[in-house]
């Protein structure tokens, strides 16, 4: 008769060890899991979602995907953007801890700017002569049998002589009488709507009601004249003001673009203090509308 088979007896202690060595092996585990995650999220700039091509730095209270940020694209977020985009964070709007570092005035930056306003002015200049030298292609198309040419050719010697500077003044007028007649034809119509006495040419006549009172041909080379006139107000005027908004944008941002390098924002390795700075540059940021 054989033998009885005796159990391996397993000892208490024995077996809680094992179950401790097997819950620290899974926690272990997870913790590795966890820093994984984090260290793939931390090499993605919330911005231009990429992980290389700077520093990464985590100036906010934003955590996960949305923690890190490339420090060049940080500040050209900075720059761009109107209001509070300078000084906080757009997502989480905690404030940016700067460390402010003097600069001396860069004369680099003033090139720059009367260079991009330059660049503005001569961009404008090339769609208004585009749209010039079109209107007078299209009347030297029109005017085939160079009739209206031969008409004025020695009675206005301003420009009647050579065909191109002929189409080309015709052209500019036309788009002075273009600019002319969006700004005189609603102000008429509106006159006539409020006004009856003027709509029924009592006391004033208005220029489409002018007819009854004057030749036409007199009446449309008038009114030609007037939307001449007022095109010539309007285009400097919108000259001037597509200068002034031009230069004050471009100051503007350049201004910003330097101020990033004067207000660097500091890293907080994910762990957020709230930011204290000098009251001389808290009051020049609320001045400059940056805070």
């Amino acid at each position: 008769m054989s033998a009885p088979i005796r159990e391996t007896e397993v000892s208490p202690i024995s077996s809680v060890s094992n179950r401790q060595l097997c819950t620290q092996r899974t926690r272990s585990n997870e913790i590795i899991d966890l820093q994984d995650l984090e260290a793939g999220a931390t090499v993605c700039c919330r911005i231009c979602l990429e992980n290389e091509g700077g520093e990464l730095i985590s100036p906010c209270l934003c955590k996960g995907s949305q923690q890190f940020v490339h420090r060049h694209c940080l500040d050209h977020w900075r720059s761009v953007k109107e209001g509070f985009a300078f000084s906080h964070c757009t997502t989480c709007k905690a404030q940016f801890e700067f460390l402010v570092v003097d600069l001396s005035d860069d004369i680099i930056t003033r090139i720059k700017h009367k260079l991009f306003v330059i660049n503005d002015v001569f961009r404008h200049f090339l769609i208004i002569q585009f749209v010039i030298i079109s209107l007078g292609f299209y009347l030297y198309i029109m005017d085939s049998g160079r009739k209206f040419h031969g008409t004025l050719n020695g009675r206005i010697n301003v420009f009647s002589d050579n065909p191109l500077s002929f189409y080309y003044s015709l052209g500019a007028l036309g788009l002075l009488f273009i600019y002319g007649c969006f700004l005189v034809i609603p102000r008429c119509l509106s006159l006539g709507g409020s006004n009856r006495r003027i709509a029924t040419c009592q006391n004033c006549c208005l220029i489409f009601y002018l007819l009854e009172c004057f030749p036409a041909p007199i009446m449309i080379l008038c009114f030609a004249i007037v939307c001449v006139l007022f095109g010539i107000a309007y285009g400097l005027f919108a000259v001037s003001l597509a200068i002034q908004r031009s230069w004050h944008r471009h100051y503007k941002l350049l201004t910003k673009r330097n101020l990033t390098k004067v207000y660097v924002v500091v890293d907080q390795h994910g762990r957020y203090t709230p930011p204290e700075l000098d009251h001389l540059h808290l009051e020049r940021l609320r001045e400059l509308g940056l805070l």
